[in-house]
């Protein structure tokens, strides 16, 4: 999410607008950004139902997943504020049109992609989250495209011991969520990834969404500088 004060400096968005936060507010957002994870990302591959897509962001903000990127090839990406309870305010999501578009980026950026794919004789457990990992979650009906699964680093699967052999795609995101964010918590050995210039950021934008008026106390602080 952008604003105007994304061009000030955050230090002082922080400095202007901290007087203003509820109480306790401040501590729940330090202790967010201090848990929060770069390292980790959801790619949702032509996702379908906007329920569902609110669900995966919720599950996604809830475990400390900073972004959410979604392949838009078959369909815009959208998501029923209903069900995401505005969580989306605290999150990243970034678009690309092909499934080639969104690996060239997470590539660039220095991530592998692990394919979820039903049946893989790797479990969710034995992957790596050590380095920068973008779980790639496929559409609720036809599952992940053939490119999306030619084009992952690994392929892996949910172990499931009962008769039931799938499970309703939001619930698989969030079990996925969960389980990766621990395991590169764990890996780290610290509660989140990011540095203190993106945690710095990170603060000042939690803290406009916080308070009511954010841009114009920004503004004012600045007149008065």
């Amino acid at each position: 999410m952008s604003s105007d004060l994304d061009v000030v400096d955050p230090a002082i968005v922080c400095r202007a607008l901290e007087p203003f936060l509820a109480e306790g507010r401040r501590e729940r957002i330090e202790a967010t950004v201090a848990a929060r994870l770069g390292g980790l990302t959801l790619l949702i591959e032509n996702l379908h139902d906007p329920q569902n897509g609110a669900a995966v962001l919720r599950s996604a903000e809830a475990f400390g997943i900073q972004t959410v990127h979604v392949v838009e090839a078959a369909e815009k990406f959208q998501f029923s504020s209903d069900v995401s309870q505005g969580c989306e305010k605290w999150l990243d999501v970034e678009r690309h049109r092909t499934f080639g578009a969104a690996r060239a980026w997470l590539n660039g950026a220095g991530f592998a992609l692990y394919a979820a794919v039903p049946d893989a004789d790797v479990a969710l457990a034995d992957l790596d989250f050590g380095r920068p990992v973008a779980i790639v979650v496929g559409n609720e009906h036809a599952g992940l495209s053939a490119v999306a699964v030619a084009g992952a680093d690994a392929r892996f699967a949910i172990p499931m011991t009962g008769m039931t052999r799938s499970l309703n795609l939001s619930v698989a995101a969030a079990i996925i969520a969960f389980h990766g964010a621990s395991r590169r918590r764990s890996t780290l050995g610290q509660p989140g990834d990011l540095d203190e210039a993106a945690r710095l950021r990170l603060r000042a934008r939690f803290y406009a969404a916080s308070v009511r008026g954010a841009e114009q106390i920004v503004a004012r602080h600045l007149a008065t500088r």
